[in-house]
């Protein structure tokens, strides 16, 4: 035990050290994040040195505490003991267990810290210069590949007394949890100090599972983790004058993904599978309501939005420090569960933790409300077409409207394009709001119930909406060429409507003086 909370010390010591010096080193290199008047919020451009941070002190940690134990191994085992007196038997003796390093856990720490520094040099090259979302998630699949080429693998997990083979397809598995997990913390990684405390959180919980465990060179492993971000915290807590960038982001997912599938997933049981889930289950939980979010408003689920937890935080009133807290609680309730499902061996607590937060969060309004909207509709929709057996049970029309965030009424804009759509029988009309800025989302359809010509008997156009030389959003049509109307005519008035359309945006958002149209926003 007394290995760990050192490790812990070693490499929130260092962490504390290097900061600095590397953000000194960023600005000259330009590894910086600058501001924008569309995304970022910050006012200054500020150092992306949190990844670096992370992997030069958690690795300095891991490597120097070995050497510390053999070398003073008598002083931590006095230590140790001298502890342990004073805990109750069972504690005490998981206080004791001495640091052991096999030939087999020497070659999988050389796969991880190999899939690290592919993962750091992508990040790198991605935070100084920008490179594709395909080119970043090829390096993710090369940092998952050197794990698997190490021996991180499970074949089977056993479920309510059922043995659920994977065999090969285990592979498969580990490719998804660990670019779901890189990219999941990834997302989050939007505000001042959220994806740091996420990771602080399931480092600690990691921690405590392998103490638990006996596995005392993967709890130095994480606990180095967790001292490295708390010290990198100390720079990244609300107002930031150091970031994580895309590099520390992925670097927390991989390495804990990592832990996961070598501590817990080769065990096997459901219990074992369900906890390192628990840990993640807040960034999976923002993933997945981005890919719904996306999906369902047609947009690419690569599009940017304002819809993620921190945003959420914000939209309730909450200020950075505050929303820090909110989301270090939120990940503190699912870990304690996967926690004490490790301990207790019952997948039930990890899934009831899970479940608790997410009803919690969904109770008091603070995420996901948009997403449940937009999935119910769409179940709703789908289940009446199902249940209509006959033409005179029909509707004449099809509509739906969901104000996936923010405050902003946009029901009168909606309703002229319903009109227009009327006036002209279309057979189809979308508007779809996606202003980031002003964390306004919505997302409305109206279709007729008899339109289903094939697509080639049906033409379609899409009109951006544009107000001071920001994209709101778009409309798009779909209509039928028997509908008496000329498509250039449809498209000429279109225009106008969506042309009045952006003059009341103007009008409602004018720019401030001396600005390029950007409002006025405050540093994240």
């Amino acid at each position: 035990m007394t290995l760990v909370v050192l490790a812990f010390t070693l490499s929130l010591c260092i962490a504390l050290f290097l900061v600095p010096i590397l953000s000194v080193v960023a600005r000259r290199v330009e590894l910086v994040d600058r501001p924008d008047d569309k995304r970022k919020l910050h006012k200054v451009a500020i150092p992306m040195v949190g990844g670096v941070a992370l992997f030069l002190a958690a690795t300095c940690s891991t490597l120097l505490i070995p050497q510390l134990d053999a070398i003073w191994r008598p002083v931590f085992e006095q230590f140790d003991s001298t502890v342990a007196s004073y805990t109750p038997s069972r504690i005490a003796s998981r206080l004791t267990r001495a640091l052991v390093v096999r030939e087999s856990d020497v070659f999988q720490f050389v796969g991880l810290l190999l899939g690290a520094t592919v993962l750091l040099l992508v990040g790198l090259a991605d935070d100084r210069f920008g490179i594709r979302g395909r080119q970043k998630l090829a390096g993710q699949f090369l940092a998952a590949t050197v794990l698997i080429l190490f021996g991180y693998q499970f074949e089977l997990i056993t479920v309510a007394g059922f043995d659920i083979e994977f065999g090969v397809f285990s592979v498969f598995v580990i490719y998804a949890w660990v670019i779901a997990s890189i990219n999941s913390v990834n997302l989050l990684d939007g505000a001042d100090g959220i994806a740091s405390t996420i990771g602080i959180v399931m480092s600690a919980a990691m921690t405590v599972m392998m103490v638990y465990q006996g596995k005392i060179l993967d709890a130095v492993v994480a606990a180095s983790i967790a001292g490295a971000l708390l010290g990198f915290l100390k720079y990244n807590f609300p107002p930031a004058k150091a970031y994580l960038g895309d590099t520390g982001s992925m670097l927390i997912g991989f390495l804990l993904s990592a832990l996961a599938i070598r501590c817990t997933f080769k065990q096997s049981s459901a219990y074992a599978f369900f906890a390192p889930i628990a840990l993640l289950a807040i960034p999976f939980a923002d993933t997945l309501a981005a890919i719904v979010r996306r999906r369902l408003t047609g947009r690419s689920i690569f599009a940017v939005d304002r819809g993620h937890l921190h945003h959420s935080l914000a939209r309730r009133g909450y200020g950075p420090k505050a929303s820090v807290l909110w989301v270090a609680m939120f990940c503190s309730a699912t870990a304690a569960g996967g926690t004490m499902s490790l301990i207790f061996k019952q997948s039930e607590y990890a899934l009831v933790s899970i479940l608790l937060v997410g009803c919690a969060m969904l109770f008091f309004r603070i995420f996901g409300v948009g997403e449940l909207q937009l999935v119910t509709r769409r179940a709703s929709s789908a289940a009446r077409s199902m249940m209509r057996v006959t033409p005179s049970e029909r509707p004449d029309l099809l509509q739906s409207a969901v104000h996936v965030q923010g405050e902003r009424s946009w029901d009168a804009i909606w309703n002229e394009f319903c009109l227009f759509a009327e006036q002209y029988a279309l057979d189809k009309i979308t508007l779809d709001v996606n202003a980031p800025w002003m964390h306004e989302s919505f997302h409305a359809t109206r279709r007729r119930a008899d339109a289903r010509g094939e697509l080639n008997h049906q033409w379609f156009a899409a009109i951006p909406i544009v107000s001071n030389g920001k994209l709101f959003g778009k409309v798009e049509v779909l209509a039928s060429p028997e509908s008496g109307v000329t498509n250039h005519q449809i498209i000429s008035e279109l225009l106008q409507v969506v042309g009045l359309v952006e003059a009341s945006l103007v009008e409602e958002n004018p720019a401030p003086a001396g600005t390029d149209g950007a409002p006025d926003e405050e540093a994240a």
